[in-house]
């Protein structure tokens, strides 16, 4: 998880009444995106939101262009550091069961695909389903980016 970073949290906290409420406004409407692109399941964006974190490793491209470079090859060869259902479980702090049924309905969907070991990846499919949802989450980092280069030109 992470941790905070002292040097620069000085920052936010001197300048939160001009930061907090675009984060707020980004956040929410990022949320509701997110929502409604997830059939209303929060917890099934959670769940695939962890395994893509979580089986994160360096030959995942370095440079990111888009969400589609991502995820090298096509899923079936596992690319990805192997995780499973109890490691999501965990992570989360969803239940057991409930990551297995989201597992199931991600996999149905082509979005993550279990191996015969029990390891868990992001397929391919994920990255071309949820190509809006990638722009949802640049439209937030966009507002905070933009919120921050106010500051930066000193009109708070």
């Amino acid at each position: 998880m992470p941790t905070k970073a002292p040097h620069r949290t000085g920052i936010v906290e001197d300048n939160f009444g001009v930061i907090w409420p675009v984060h707020v406004a980004a956040f929410s409407n990022l949320l509701i995106r997110l929502r409604a692109r997830f059939d209303g399941d929060l917890d099934l964006l959670l769940v695939l939101t962890a395994i893509a974190e979580r089986t994160r490793r360096e030959t995942w491209t370095p440079e990111l262009r888009t969400y589609r470079n991502l995820i090298p090859g096509t899923g079936d060869e596992p690319p990805q550091t192997p995780i499973n259902i109890q490691s999501v479980s965990d992570y989360t702090r969803i239940p057991r069961e409930t990551v297995r049924r989201k597992v199931n309905t991600l996999a149905a969907k082509g979005w993550v695909v279990r191996r015969a070991d029990g390891s868990l990846g992001v397929q391919k499919q994920a990255a071309q389903d949820l190509e809006g949802a990638t722009g949802d989450t640049v439209a937030y980092l966009t507002a905070l980016l933009q919120a921050f280069d106010t500051l930066a030109r000193g009109k708070p």
